[in-house]
């Protein structure tokens, strides 16, 4: 279940929008792929896509990464797949520091842990791999 914030009292047009969007089926897997886009006018950044199976090419073409391949991918675990549930948008993170984006991902990585033990602490390596390769200072 999605936690909402304590003391948040919702509309009845919300209310409506969520017990609609709450008893939909929750997906059962999905993929987070790790792009990186080079220095242009602006500075390097990562860009993690969320349920990535259903992004289009084209979706990702405003971000310069039409023809972009990832370079890391992971399966989403449960904690993030429920809380993914109620965007009626697509969703990416974008990093212009490792540091961030390492924090972020060993949140996920312990979970992922606790789904399959061992699946987390291998990916948060692979990543960490990734720090010399693709340089994010601008």
């Amino acid at each position: 279940m999605v936690k909402i914030k304590d003391g948040y009292v919702m509309s009845s047009c919300e209310k409506t929008e969520f017990d609609r969007m709450n008893t939909l089926p929750r997906k059962t897997s999905g993929r987070v792929d790790y792009y990186f886009k080079p220095q242009t006018k602006y500075p390097p950044r990562i860009y993690v896509f969320m349920h990535a199976e259903i992004w289009c090419d084209r979706n990702r073409r405003p971000m310069g990464l039409y023809y972009a391949v990832p370079f890391l991918s992971r399966p989403m675990n449960r904690v993030e797949i429920e809380y993914h549930h109620f965007n009626i948008r697509l969703c990416y993170y974008q990093y212009g520091d490792w540091d961030k984006l390492i924090y972020a991902e060993e949140q996920e990585a312990d979970e992922l842990d606790k789904e399959n033990p061992g699946s987390g602490t291998a990916f948060l390596e692979k990543l960490k791999s990734f720090t010399g390769t693709y340089s994010l200072i601008g």
